[in-house]
């Protein structure tokens, strides 16, 4: 739930204070790594083969970190696991520190 409020409050500065040629990168980006958190449940659920954790956590550095929290919140997924949502948030505090260091220097 927390990630999800981060998420939203990020949106709402981008809106707001940045630069808004940013918001469609981050909401395509997002609804990838959206799919690809249900992908990866289904192919948990399925037995197939997986979708690499180094491939999530890649496409959340790339600005898909709100669709990380939305399809780990949707899917319940990945939620249990200390390591994974310790990246997630780690990579969406590098997003935020990112942003108000762009903050500052504009």
């Amino acid at each position: 739930m927390i990630g999800l409020a981060l998420s939203l409050l990020w949106v709402l500065m981008l809106m707001l204070m940045g630069p808004l040629n940013m918001l469609p990168h981050y909401l395509a980006v997002s609804m990838i790594t959206l799919l690809l958190f249900g992908l990866d449940k289904r192919r948990a659920l399925t037995g197939a083969r997986r979708v690499p954790e180094a491939l999530l956590h890649g496409f959340e550095l790339l600005g898909g970190w709100l669709g990380a929290f939305l399809g780990a919140q949707m899917f319940r997924h990945k939620v249990r696991k200390v390591e994974f949502m310790t990246r997630l948030y780690g990579i969406t505090a590098l997003h935020f520190l990112g942003y108000g260091g762009w903050l500052i220097l504009a």
